[in-house]
């Protein structure tokens, strides 16, 4: 090899370089190593310079240099030809791959021929001699010592016939990449080595592996020529791994020599570079070649259990690319295993590899990567990847750079560096200590209702008593009757949140931190000051409770505080200016139509209200420009995900005032209750209205300011809208308390917004008037703590029944109970109980007048005085027992011990109760439910829909052959 440097080879430091023998620490004869190398370039312009500077400073140098072209279109043969003591260039196929680009190299000019007169040593040419075969990439460069260590294990270590070194990153990087590699039985390519790992010598014990890469790989002559090279099918990816198993089934041994130090680039892995030797996608080449690899070298017993596991983790894979919106990766996933399953190749393989199973597997197991492993690698490159796609969410455009203006860096805390940990932290985070006490405040305030039983109050059914009983009743209501909406968002929530009665616990109780914390998500896309934004999320969850949320147990206004703000937050994202001709953001449109859709369900009245704002501000406020558009979709797409409850309510305009869990709200008047209306506190809230008195203040304060912000505009505006939207409510006699949250929530935003321009200021009257914001907060939440959650709201039993007509309902009796209310005008109001009782949704999907109709005409009968046979009536409605609860109606109660057929039963104090005979009577209950199967199966498929398109995309990524790095499919 030519004895001229190339510019450049400065790029290694005199450490690297070698001693000037290879000298056996153990003392063993010396050995006469004749190594032929071989250099296959693609395209390897920019790298093969570094390796023409490696090659000249290595010490020993090989003794014949083979370059292979594989089609390259820039200077790759011409720098190929130029390597030191390189022979002619073998220029072969683009669609060549690795393996067989070496073994065209090697046809053409052969191995290194043998010296016989005098050896490197000064010996006399009758050394044993061992021949080697040494394969690099062009983008590889090995440290001066490489080829010296490898021979030196090769030397110690006679019986390992395919020697592998240490591979770090390029250019010289202390990152590892590979000390040998492995495979799980499912495919799984395995390392050892971390993402990101540095090389500190933890790895540097020579050591017997499966495989090696084929960057740097030694092979010894006999070997290469007993298994006959690289399988041929194997063009790249996989193609080390299937070498060294067939070379470990073969009773060669393995081995990596870590002292033996390579630097890769990895260029085609990393996209640098397009592949060569293929026209398929990267990663369903990958796959492919993983499945063949397995399939083509596993013991025979294992196949049937093999291919189940292929079937099974391609389907997961699979419905992983699906809901990462990247279909082609699924395409990609079973085209690879059933065209490598059905191609028949590996079968082939098998039988020509037949004479090569020397060693048994059982005594090559403990080389395979277990599976607990290649789960742990799943799960944490998951979890990256949902990490890393979670940071770049809702950018499905590009942005403009995000420059730090002098008003934010001024806002940065800056804490002196001898404070304790826990004191800078709350200063650098003050809305974490703030969230901290509203958590514990929950607690605090909510003393006598946790553990007590089911969540009640006038406003709010028992929570179902589990996760069977929720579904059915979400998908179930008498037929002609629309089961509520909300019933199905709550049964999914309930799924992962300790079943229905932890979920209510959860909403309502959970309800002021929650929504604290969408408040602070929602306040930090525009406001810059940080105690600003602590004050606003945590004021906006004690809203929840002024406004009586959580004491009367209206369910619907504690999920709609927690999801508006997170709504803000997406239409924020879909409606910001941005300077680069593409804007708006799909991926937040579709997650603000899952939150319209959740308002649509739970608050049908505020959530009618928002999407009339949003058609609105599309319309006249963006001009119909794209943003307005995927506003309108959000809208339309909220009313999609509700059907048919949407039908239901523009066919019965009066369930438009109802939340969820219970009947509407008590309604506000204009008249009477002016000051609950001008300060959005429904009338028996548990705070009194002045409390939002220096609130209202503040905000009307903070519009005589000459450099008020559009967001505060934006507050007042949603201020107005609640309040409009309470007075049209309020005419029509319907639910008014999510409303008058909004209200609420606007002069938070206009207060919060104006605290972030002046915050900073040092005048007086602006210190006082935001000491008076504080200190109504500070009163606000003490008045929580001492007074508690409970008011309306308490815990108990599902049923004000006495217990042997509660246990009567359960299997295999599943009897009926009519429970009888006379009001005091002289109506009578009734309940069939069944399976439990009235649950939350029991009121959106009563029976209609027509299927109740039995029953009332035989109460009727009751209340005028009876005909005798009501007892056999209510036994053909198949009904059990008939109970009145305190205080019993004597009049009523007398007319039921006279009929026939019933007989007095046991009851509590001041209640009555009557067992029906139904022994010679096979009664018909007239309320029977339908199942409505389809709409729910529709609207399952229309919720996955939309929650993929929410997440961000997942990428396809493929095991390259050089680290455990997960990389991009180039192409």
């Amino acid at each position: 090899m030519e004895q001229e440097a190339p510019a450049g080879w400065e790029f290694f430091d005199s450490v690297d370089f070698p001693t000037d023998h290879i000298d056996d620490p153990m003392g063993r004869p010396r050995v006469r190593h004749v190594v032929t190398a071989v250099v296959v370039g693609h395209e390897g312009a920019a790298w093969l310079p570094r390796l023409s500077e490696a090659l000249w400073a290595l010490n020993p140098r090989p003794d014949r240099l083979i370059a292979v072209d594989t089609g390259s279109t820039d200077e790759t043969a011409e720098l190929l030809a130029a390597m030191p003591g390189v022979e002619s260039v073998v220029s072969v196929s683009a669609r060549t791959g690795f393996g067989m680009a070496v073994a065209r190299g090697l046809e053409a000019h052969g191995f290194a021929p043998i010296p016989s007169a005098v050896g490197p040593y000064g010996d006399d040419g009758h050394m044993p001699v061992v021949e080697w075969l040494w394969l690099l990439h062009d983008d590889c460069a090995p440290a001066p010592k490489a080829l010296e260590k490898l021979l030196l294990q090769a030397t110690m270590s006679p019986a390992t016939g395919v020697w592998g070194p240490k591979l770090r990153l390029w250019p010289r990087d202390r990152e590892l990449l590979e000390v040998g590699v492995t495979t799980s039985l499912g495919g799984r390519r395995d390392t050892g080595i971390e993402i990101g790992e540095l090389d500190q010598g933890q790895h540097d014990q020579p050591r017997n592996v499966l495989a090696v890469s084929s960057a740097g790989m030694l092979v010894r002559r006999d070997v290469w020529e007993a298994l006959h090279g690289f399988d041929p099918r194997l063009p790249m990816f996989r193609d080390d791994i299937d070498f060294g198993w067939r070379a470990s089934r073969a009773g060669y041994q393995v081995g990596v020599a870590p002292d033996a130090v390579i630097y890769h680039a990895q260029a085609a892995a990393t996209g640098e570079r397009a592949l060569a030797g293929t026209r398929r996608h990267a990663y369903q080449l990958d796959r492919a070649h993983a499945y063949y690899t397995v399939l083509a070298n596993a013991p025979g017993k294992l196949l049937p259990l093999l291919i189940l596991r292929f079937l099974f983790g391609a389907l997961l894979r699979s419905i992983w690319f699906l809901i990462g919106k990247t279909p082609s990766g699924a395409v990609d996933e079973w085209t690879a295993l059933l065209g490598t399953l059905l191609a028949g190749g590996w079968t082939q393989a098998r039988k020509n590899r037949r004479n090569l199973d020397q060693v048994p597997y059982d005594h090559i197991k403990g080389l395979f990567s277990r599976s607990v492993h290649a789960l742990r690698h799943n799960l944490e490159e998951t979890t990256s990847t949902i990490s890393e796609r979670i940071r770049e969410a809702w950018a499905d455009e590009p942005e403009e750079q995000v420059v730090t203006t002098a008003r934010r860096a001024k806002s940065t805390a800056r804490v002196a560096g001898d404070q304790p940990r826990w004191r800078r932290q709350l200063i650098r985070r003050p809305f974490l200590g703030a969230w901290v006490v509203l958590a514990i405040g929950a607690l605090i305030a909510a003393r006598d209702l946790i553990g007590g039983g089911f969540l009640r109050s006038n406003l709010l059914l028992p929570a179902h008593e589990n996760l069977a009983a929720l579904w059915h009743a979400a998908a179930s209501a008498p037929p002609g009757v629309t089961p509520p909406a909300w019933l199905a968002q709550l049964s999914a929530f309930s799924t992962v949140m300790f079943g229905p009665d932890g979920a209510t616990n959860i909403l309502l109780l959970g309800a002021v931190p929650l929504a604290g914390l969408a408040a602070w998500v929602m306040l930090r896309s525009f406001v810059v000051d940080r105690v600003a934004r602590a004050w606003g999320a945590s004021a906006y969850g004690l809203a929840v409770f002024t406004n009586g949320a959580i004491s009367q147990g209206r369910l619907g206004t504690c999920v709609a505080a927690i999801v508006l703000p997170l709504l803000g937050a997406a239409v924020h994202t879909v409606a910001r200016r941005r300077r680069v001709y593409v804007q708006g953001s799909w991926r937040a449109a579709w997650f603000a139509g899952i939150c319209l859709a959740v308002l649509f369900a739970f608050t049908p009245a505020l959530g009618l209200l928002i999407a009339v704002i949003l058609v609105l501000g599309a319309v006249f406020g963006l001009g119909w420009r794209r943003q307005g558009r995927q506003l309108v979709f959000s809208v339309v797409l909220g009313l999609l995900l509700v059907l048919p409850w949407t039908i239901d309510l523009v066919q019965h305009p009066s369930k438009l005032g109802q939340e969820a869990g219970g009947p509407p709200t008590a309604a506000v008047g204009p008249g009477d209750s002016l000051q609950h209306l001008l300060t959005g506190t429904p009338v028996g809230a548990p705070a009194p209205w002045w409390f939002a008195v220096p609130l209202i203040l503040v905000a009307l304060v903070s519009l005589l300011r000459e450099s008020r912000q559009r967001y505060e505009l934006l507050g007042w505006f949603a201020a107005l809208a609640g309040l409009a939207g309470t007075l049209v409510a309020s005419r029509l006699g319907g639910g008014s308390g999510p409303l008058m949250f909004l209200m609420t929530a606007g002069w938070i935003i206009a207060v919060t917004v104006a605290w972030d321009s002046v915050g900073k200021s040092t005048e007086i009257i602006v210190q006082g008037v935001l000491g008076i914001v504080l200190l109504t907060t500070v009163v606000t939440a003490g008045f929580w703590l001492v007074r508690g959650t409970d008011g309306p709201l308490w815990s108990g039993p599902a049923q004000d029944l006495p217990a042997y007509l509660v246990s009567s309902q359960d299997p295999p009796e599943n009897q009926s109970i009519l429970v009888v209310r006379k009001a005091p005008a002289g109506q009578m109001r009734f309940a069939l109980v069944k399976d439990g009782g009235p649950r939350m949704g029991a009121l959106e999907a009563a029976p209609t007048p027509a299927q109740s109709k039995p029953i009332t005409d035989v109460l009727a009968t009751l209340g005028g005085g009876g005909s005798g046979e009501e007892g056999r009536q209510l036994a053909a409605l198949a009904i059990d027992y008939v109970y009145l609860p305190g205080p019993v109606d004597p009049t009523l109660a007398s007319t039921l011990d006279s009929l026939p057929g019933l007989t007095r039963a046991s009851a509590n104090d001041g209640d009555a109760s009557w067992l029906v005979d139904r022994s010679k009577i096979e009664g018909k209950t007239p309320l029977n439910d339908q199942t409505h199967t389809v709409w729910r199966i529709l609207g399952l498929i229309g919720w996955i829909i939309a929650l993929v398109f929410c997440l961000p995309t997942v990428r396809r990524t493929v095991a390259v052959p050089h680290g455990t790095h997960a990389r991009r499919d180039p192409r």
